[in-house]
């Protein structure tokens, strides 16, 4: 079963890895932030020395370079750069699942529907030997995922919208045969987990908590949407998540036997409408109250778990406040219901339970503090014959991104953000030791062991290969084999440019690790602008993986050097070098990227004249202090950024962690957010720039975009602004982002490519336009 956690700070965006069951052989993962989504050669456990020397992606990426014979062995051929409608010809893997019996992998592949602006999800399977992978279900529209094997291998369960675009539980059988809806819920079923003894579904939905049931839940929220009075009465924090409003809903258990035969009336009956046909059909809610129980996630990760003999539930709760503190701990309860047992007391987040295949451990990862999240998440057990619980990676400086238990349950199989890399571990129970499994560079996830542990499933991802599933066996010292190549064809003619590594001084005078990506057909001789990308969170990092809102190759294509540090504050180096941003959020990283920029400008074919910025949340809040602190680059493309600390930090829609992130309040010391803030320098603002928000953008409200613009505005410099009313704070929409990168490309390309008469002449006109 896979977990996904997200660390959470105000302008922190998220990460998904869904999550599933299946007996011996359980999932987690967590904290990748997906979307969102950084590698040594030696063990975790020694300390990790930063080479200064650059390293070649491509000299170190085995796996990839192997891939480039094989998988991608047609694309000798290739003719033109990357475009982004290239990008929406892929088809994005993610949640593989290994069946029980070992033989087969159903996964969740999405395509983009740029006609209908959505996108499109459905269910595919490939033998886990290797063979050809092919679709299990046909939408052309809404969504099928989250697949789940039932212990016999021979039936899927998965979430469909495909009944009133309402997501319900159905199950498919590999037999053949049509889809069978499984639950018939008034309400949209969030997630579910399926039960070791595939007879029962733990479901999470989002309900009113003093509705009785489903069905009443459904009509107070009909009621509301027909009542013409639209007002709010607001009380608590959080009221917004990401891109919705709270109002009033709480997460709960639902539990649901299942039943294998149900009768044609008893297939119409809705689980809330009250007694049901045949008592099998029908669903308790076990966590009832006024409290999220599972907790929300960002990634929408699994956050229930069974016990392996069915009997028993672990979920999440919190139990200090949400939107300020974010504690919660752990809690089981029998699956018949009744009271709920807390087992961590830890003041910080406790999330993503599983239990070990023989019972005697839940596995769980935890946050230390209470900062929000702004933490590494740990990986604990809880020895349920002991009670006790035991940090297994308190010796590893690096956050835990996923694991899954071995049939043993003496093994851990775990990936680790690392200097923006996402390997494969194993990590041994008894002495926390951890042997590196996967080699070279890139971001794995989707890790599946097999149930005799001779083989390991991951999915892998650069800057230059889309994810695909691979196979490695365990035993043996040999490549991991492609298991898919669903993106062949789409790249068959694609030409990518040379990614590579490097490293600098930065702040302190401590190494900083930087990402440079050349436009294709590169020529040494010739003369590229400089585009530098800076990532949101800030506690995120650029990762070596093919990201689709920020695709380093898609800004390198029309002909840039883009590079990309991970600056102090990024994770994937430390919790020292993580922290190091706190109180000065304008000050490591902004000497950091500076001084990668002075790097580029050494390269011999960088041209020193024209240089561009861009960045999305946090990295939009870096493009307006970029704006105030220097005037290097000719233009700045700032994505969701913040702009005053003292509203967008209360706006956004989790204002906690702003006294450690800042070491200031408004009414403890309002000094320091007045520091912090670009407003403060706007009126050192003369770089033309794009501004881009969103509507729905509940994390960085839209206001800072519209206050950025309008001081531009005033100031006549030269400026635009992009605004999506139907996207948050991500631009996901298929053809609402092939407008966002024609936007940006195109203002980066009138400001950038020109010559230095052509430049001047153009902000001249400009000026002369009105602004």
């Amino acid at each position: 079963m896979s977990r996904s956690v997200k660390a959470r700070t105000c302008p922190r965006t998220p990460k998904s890895i869904s999550p599933g069951p299946r007996p011996g052989n359980t999932i987690r993962a967590f904290r990748v932030n997906s979307d969102s989504y950084s590698g040594i050669k030696i063990k975790i456990k020694r300390k990790i020395k930063i080479k200064k020397n650059i390293t070649m992606i491509g000299r170190t990426h085995l796996v990839f370079g192997l891939l480039s014979l094989g998988v991608l062995g047609s694309l000798t051929c290739m003719a033109k750069p990357f475009q982004v409608e290239d990008m929406h010809k892929i088809k994005r893997i993610a949640e593989a699942q290994l069946s029980p019996d070992n033989q087969w992998i159903a996964f969740t592949v999405a395509t983009s529907d740029v006609s209908s602006n959505k996108i499109v999800r459905n269910l595919w399977i490939v033998p886990a030997a290797g063979g050809e992978a092919r679709p299990l279900t046909f939408a052309e529209k809404g969504s099928n995922e989250r697949a789940r094997w039932s212990p016999d291998s021979k039936t899927i369960y998965f979430l469909s919208s495909r009944a009133d675009d309402t997501s319900q539980v159905f199950k498919l059988s590999l037999a053949g045969g049509e889809a069978v809806q499984v639950t018939h819920s008034p309400v949209a079923i969030d997630s579910f987990v399926l039960s070791p003894d595939g007879k029962t579904l733990a479901l999470t939905a989002s309900v009113f908590p003093d509705a009785k049931d489903l069905a009443a839940s459904k009509k107070k929220e009909k009621e509301k949407e027909e009542n013409p009075v639209k007002a709010r009465f607001i009380t608590e924090v959080p009221f917004k998540r990401w891109d919705a409003w709270v109002d009033g809903k709480r997460n709960h258990i639902y539990i649901m036997p299942i039943e294998e035969a149900r009768t044609a009336s008893s297939a119409q009956h809705k689980i809330g409408d009250g007694p049901s046909p045949t008592a099998a059909s029908e669903a308790k809610d076990i966590t009832p109250g006024d409290f999220d129980s599972p907790v929300w996630t960002e990634e929408g990760s699994e956050e229930v778990a069974f016990s392996p003999d069915s009997k028993e539930i672990c979920f999440s709760r919190y139990t200090e406040s949400e939107g300020y503190v974010g504690n919660s701990d752990l809690f089981t309860m029998p699956v018949s219901g009744g009271q709920a047992t807390q087992l961590t007391t830890n003041r910080g987040p406790d999330t993503t339970p599983l239990y070990s295949p023989d019972g005697r451990y839940i596995a769980y990862t935890a946050g230390l503090r209470t900062d929000l999240e702004t933490d590494q998440p740990r990986l604990f057990v809880y020895d349920r014959n002991t009670r006790q619980h035991i940090n297994l990676t308190e010796e590893l400086d690096r956050p835990i991104q996923s694991y899954v238990w071995a049939s043993d349950s003496r093994t851990l199989w775990i990936t680790l953000e690392d200097r923006g890399n996402v390997p494969v571990f194993k990590l041994d129970l008894a002495t926390k030791k951890t042997a590196r499994v996967t080699e070279g560079d890139g971001v794995c996830g989707d890790v599946q062991i097999s149930l005799d542990g001779k083989f390991v499933i991951f999915s892998r991802n650069d800057f230059s290969h889309p994810a695909e599933l691979f196979r490695k066996d365990t035993e043996s010292t040999s490549a991991p084999v492609a298991l898919t190549h669903l993106n062949e064809e789409a790249l068959r003619d694609i030409t990518f440019g040379e990614a590579r590594s490097f490293t600098i001084n930065g702040w302190n005078d401590e190494p900083v690790q930087c990402w440079e990506v050349k436009p294709p057909a590169f020529d040494s001789s010739k003369k590229y602008p400089l585009l530098l990308i800076m990532h949101g969170g800030p506690e995120t990092a650029w990762r070596n993986s093919f990201h689709y809102r920020w695709n380093m190759q898609l800004f390198a294509a029309p002909g840039y050097v883009a590079i990309a540090a991970n600056f102090h504050g990024s994770t994937s180096f430390g919790l020292k070098f993580m922290d190091a941003i706190k109180g000065q959020w304008g000050g490591a990283p902004f000497e950091d990227q500076m001084k990668a920029v002075d790097e580029a400008l050494k390269w011999p074919y960088v041209d020193k004249t024209r240089l561009a910025a861009a960045g999305a949340s946090y990295g939009g809040y870096m493009a307006n202090w970029v704006a105030g602190h220097t005037d290097r680059f000719r233009t700045i493309v700032n994505h969701d950024g913040l702009y005053d600390l003292h509203s967008a930090l209360y706006s956004c829609d989790f204002p906690g962690g702003i006294d450690k992130e800042f070491k200031g309040t408004p009414w403890m010391n309002p000094q320091a957010l007045i520091d912090q803030a670009p407003s403060t320098f706007a009126k050192n603002w003369k770089t033309p720039m794009l501004i881009v928000h969103g509507e729905k953008d509940y994390r960085v409200d839209p206001s800072n975009g519209f206050a950025t613009f309008s001081v531009l505005q005033a100031m006549k410099v030269p400026s635009k602004l992009l605004y999506f009313p139907d996207e948050n704070h991500w631009v996901l929409k298929p053809a609402n982002n092939i407008l966002w990168y024609h936007t940006v490309l195109g203002w980066l390309d009138q400001w950038v490519k020109p010559d230095e008469a052509e430049y001047a002449k153009t902000r001249a006109e400009w000026k002369r336009a009105g602004g």
